[in-house]
């Protein structure tokens, strides 16, 4: 493919990608995880099968740093909300990584161009 063409496809591709990107105020970044909890009464039926385990609780789990993750409880009536922004949040990852593969390989076919004019060099 002749160097012009890969470029306009690269420039192409990267456009898509901006276009793609999910509105940042939808964006929760972390994992939705749903358990299945045993109570401290010892009479309760949660504690003869596992099929009759309280829940199921929502949590949002973010990292925290340095191997450790938060979690954050989330009421039943946001579970919706929040599986919305954690999947905007996955899209975003997705898209800023074509992102970043097309400007690198636009950078090596020396066709890199910043589209911001402040961020210029004079």
């Amino acid at each position: 493919m002749r160097p012009a063409k890969a470029a306009s496809r690269l420039l192409q591709t990267r456009a898509l990608a901006i276009a793609g990107l999910p509105a940042w105020a939808e964006v929760i970044r972390g994992s939705l995880v749903r358990y299945y909890l045993t109570c401290g009464k010892k009479s309760c039926r949660c504690h003869r099968s596992r099929d009759n385990r309280h829940g199921p609780y929502w949590y949002v789990s973010v990292p925290a740093g340095k191997g450790r993750n938060k979690s954050y409880l989330v009421a039943h009536a946001q579970v919706a909300d929040a599986k919305r922004g954690t999947a905007a949040y996955k899209k975003l990852w997705k898209e800023l990584c074509r992102i970043s593969d097309a400007n690198l390989a636009l950078l090596r076919a020396g066709a890199w161009r910043s589209n911001d004019p402040k961020r210029a060099r004079k």
